[in-house]
């Protein structure tokens, strides 16, 4: 953790004053239902371990193999990355000892998808590249393709986005081939967020759309709810609030009904940074205290990065200059530490926002040059246009 202890019992305390605060304005009543889904993530990882430690692996080779990638990817949908991987890497070695290539690739696909929601990202490339072998050498086109959406999600993340963007239109034109629509969608899910980062609302939403139009087509839920949060994301770059606000309602909505507690983090993130810019920060703190609490729970640092940023945005408005510092610092490093230029870019411009609120003119102006640099070399053009206004705002 690196909050610092006031900024920490800070946070305890703004969770506990809104323990029982409903979120019904939000998101409906599917809010209220967020922590008995928690509960049940809990009871389901008990089962997990049980299977384990009663025994049930260790006679046949094939069946355990088969029981343990079924684990870790139950693991992999919980967002507990050290058991997923820890299951994947015995699953592994089995695929090895049974001569199953098949098996190898998907494990070694899989293997390579954790590390890189860990944020471990070199890790992840290193299985990825073997899992591309394997499915090279098995003729198996859609295992191409997959490896190829996941490879670009690395590149992706680390703000290579030319590679990426490469990467994603060579899984659509291999997953088209293949006939497998929702590799497609989620190439171009991907792709869309590389439009909404260029300032290209209007090829953003084109390619969400047909997103869930597939989504809708094949009943991959999932998926849809991560679409769902970020055509909302375009909608409120564009301050069309109510389509925004629809748009989280429903993604919030299935990933409580799928227990996808990173959705559900990501919408009420989102919403949170939406009142703000709506100027409604009766509800902030409560969103950015959830998705936080959230973040914890599964290990997400980039999304703790982000909360931190949301909350420190919150009070550089009430003036609290010290707590603000602190958690804009935190969200900075954080996202130094994990290689995510964009979030870097983001807590920089956040924080010459509060230099400049206090008075520290100089200061700001150091930090939003250094948000215009990381901005200018991921050609975020419309970051990079609102950091230059805030520059030209400044005066000399």
């Amino acid at each position: 953790m690196t909050v610092s202890a006031g900024v920490e019992s800070l946070i305890r305390e703004l969770s506990g004053a809104h323990r029982d605060v409903a979120l019904e304005d939000l998101f409906g009543q599917a809010a209220a239902e967020m922590r008995p889904a928690a509960d049940r993530f809990e009871v389901l990882e008990q089962a997990l371990e049980g299977v384990k430690e009663l025994g049930l692996l260790g006679d046949d080779d094939p069946h355990d193999m088969h029981l343990l990638r079924t684990v870790g990817s139950v693991y992999e949908r919980l967002v507990h990355l050290e058991q997923a991987q820890g299951t994947f890497e015995a699953a592994l070695a089995l695929a090895d000892k049974v001569a199953d290539p098949a098996a190898r690739a998907a494990v070694l696909a899989r293997l390579g998808r954790v590390l890189s929601l860990w944020n471990r990202w070199d890790d992840a490339l290193t299985y990825l590249d073997r899992a591309a072998e394997a499915y090279a050498e098995l003729h198996d086109d859609g295992g191409r393709a997959r490896v190829l959406v996941d490879r670009g999600v690395v590149y992706h993340e680390r703000g290579e986005y030319e590679i990426a963007n490469r990467l994603y239109a060579e899984a659509t034109e291999l997953a088209e081939s293949s006939g497998l629509r929702d590799v497609v969608a989620r190439a171009s899910n991907n792709q869309a967020v590389l439009a909404t980062i260029r300032g290209d609302s209007e090829e953003a939403e084109a390619q969400y759309r047909r997103c869930l139009e597939i989504y809708e087509e094949t009943g991959n839920q999932r998926e849809a709810a991560r679409t769902h949060h970020n055509l909302g994301m375009t909608y409120a770059d564009r301050q069309d609030w109510s389509a925004a606000t629809g748009c989280y309602a429903r993604g919030f909505q299935i990933a409580r009904e799928r227990q996808q507690l990173d959705v559900m983090a990501n919408v009420c993130l989102s919403q949170g940074e939406m009142l703000l810019d709506m100027g409604d920060s009766t509800l902030v703190t409560l969103c950015g205290v959830r998705a936080l609490e959230i973040y914890r729970k599964i290990g997400d640092r980039l999304g703790e990065a982000d909360a931190y940023r949301l909350l420190g945005r919150v009070f550089t408005e009430r003036a609290q200059w010290t707590t603000a510092e602190a958690l804009l610092g935190d969200s900075l490093r954080l996202n130094e530490e994990f290689e995510n230029p964009l979030g870097v870019g983001e807590a920089y411009r956040d924080l010459g926002r509060m230099q400049q609120a206090k008075g520290s003119l100089a200061a700001a102006r150091g930090s939003y040059e250094k948000a215009l640099e990381r901005f200018g070399e991921l050609e975020a053009k419309s970051d990079e246009a609102q950091v230059r206004d805030l520059l030209s705002a400044l005066g000399n």
